[in-house]
């Protein structure tokens, strides 16, 4: 199993429960959509425990069965297919301020 981490931040001017508000009600069914290969997709929303703001306002965790649907997915993202996920993007993350883990999951417990 291959998974993609993305670390979000919000676009300026966008509070963090406007973000979450539509990155959960919104975005998630275009993510689905672009993505049929995806196994498994889970959104973790930042909580602020303190004064200090979480240095993201959310964690993307998306599964495929193998490298070679990692790799199909994120042609898809890149081309014509994730034009419209893309897009969505532009209204509510600062998409120069994503950055995207590849990686094999090895669970402990």
């Amino acid at each position: 199993m291959i998974k993609c981490i993305v670390l979000l931040t919000r676009k300026s001017g966008i509070t963090r429960e406007e973000f979450s508000q539509y990155w959960y009600e919104k975005h998630s069914s275009i993510v689905l959509k672009t993505f049929p290969e995806l196994r498994r997709y889970i959104q973790n929303h930042a909580v602020k425990l303190s004064d200090r703001d979480p240095p993201f306002d959310g964690v993307a965790e998306s599964w495929f069965d193998s490298i070679e649907s990692t790799r199909r997915s994120l042609e898809a993202y890149a081309g014509d297919k994730g034009k419209e996920l893309r897009e969505d993007e532009e209204k509510f993350l600062d998409r120069g301020k994503m950055p995207l883990f590849i990686c094999e999951e090895k669970v402990i417990k």
